[in-house]
């Protein structure tokens, strides 16, 4: 079947700030995963059009002692999001799918940059992407 490319959010730069990894092949095959985000608006100073961003940090067994893989990844997303949406449509688009975007892009970077580990310790697992912005927005309310 033909896809239909998506107007609403398209991912138009990607910046890795930070990637450090670590790999033990005697290690425990475990992941302990935190991740936080900060959303971010840039203003092209050419034309004055904007667009959001999101920076995302992902740690992996970050304070874990024996586990096969720890790695801290800090990356930034520039979206350009569809103008005829509401700003809370928006907005929801660049929180949930962007951070979708950005959490699988950090994965196949960790499968990719493993060179001693075997598929199944390399592969991060699936997350929740509602629940991570739920504990962010709690956090920011208190």
């Amino acid at each position: 079947m033909k896809l239909e490319i998506s107007t609403a959010l398209q991912l138009k730069k990607i910046q890795v700030e930070k990637f450090k990894l670590e790999e033990d092949i005697k290690g425990s095959n475990k992941f302990i995963l935190a991740a936080d985000f900060d959303p971010i608006e840039l203003v092209n100073s050419k034309n004055d059009e904007k667009y959001s961003g999101l920076h995302f940090t992902l740690k992996v067994n970050d304070k874990s002692k024996n586990s096969a893989l720890k790695c801290r990844i800090e990356i930034t997303g520039i979206f350009d999001v569809d103008k005829n949406l509401s700003k809370e449509k928006q907005v929801e688009f660049v929180l949930h799918n962007g951070l979708s975007i950005l959490y699988g892009i950090t994965r196949g970077m960790v499968f990719q940059a493993c060179s001693v580990l075997p598929p199944n310790m390399r592969m991060l697992p699936t997350v929740n992407i509602a629940k991570l912005i739920e504990l962010k927005m709690k956090k920011e309310v208190e």
